[in-house]
């Protein structure tokens, strides 16, 4: 049976926990957002979708080899925004500074993953936590206003120590995520 798959680099218990505690006065909002669960917070490096077994394995193989040439790194939670643009919001984030390994990284697996035969992303990569999909916003001058007192918070930083191929199965209570393989970064400093 195929399922949905996706590269990710999953946050510390520690850390969506924290993001839930600071977020809540954003989900305490009536806005129509669908807030992303604290245990489902990561940061995707490639939605693959639907693959086979076969596939699966190829994308092991190659993750394997990725992980040997990145060592561990940092990267920091910081401020609250939203995509596309205040007009028309419909995505709600968290960003990501120091984000220059972690691009190097997601380039590598996009690269990489494109070999086996799965389409590059049409958009560049830009960094971000997504914590939650507006649906619509019937108030949207308040609920900017909300994510504006966020804009400057400072969430920590994500000990970037390995890689996680996940799946992802939809279920009547949202989707659930569960780790295939994880991949650790081992590359010794130079």
């Amino acid at each position: 049976m195929d399922m949905r798959y996706f590269i990710a680099i999953n946050l510390e218990e520690s850390l969506k926990k924290e993001v839930g505690c600071a977020l809540e006065g954003l989900k305490a909002g009536k806005w129509d957002v669908k807030w992303a669960p604290a245990e489902n917070l990561h940061i995707t490096l490639k939605f693959m979708g639907d693959a086979s077994d076969n596939s699966v394995q190829r994308v092991k193989e190659h993750l394997a080899g990725i992980s040997k040439r990145h060592r561990p790194f940092g990267v920091k939670l910081y401020g609250v925004g939203i995509f596309p643009d205040r007009r028309r919001p419909r995505v709600v984030w968290i960003d990501l500074l120091n984000s220059e390994e972690l691009i190097k990284l997601q380039e590598e697996v996009e690269t990489s993953i494109i070999t086996i035969g799965f389409a590059r992303e049409d958009r560049l990569f830009s960094p971000h936590l997504t914590i939650g999909r507006i649906r619509s916003l019937r108030d949207r001058d308040s609920f900017i206003s909300a994510i504006e007192t966020l804009k400057d918070k400072d969430f920590g930083n994500i000990g970037v120590n390995k890689i996680s191929l996940m799946n992802s199965e939809l279920k009547s209570i949202g989707a659930q995520y569960s780790i295939v393989a994880e991949f650790p970064l081992m590359k010794e400093a130079q």
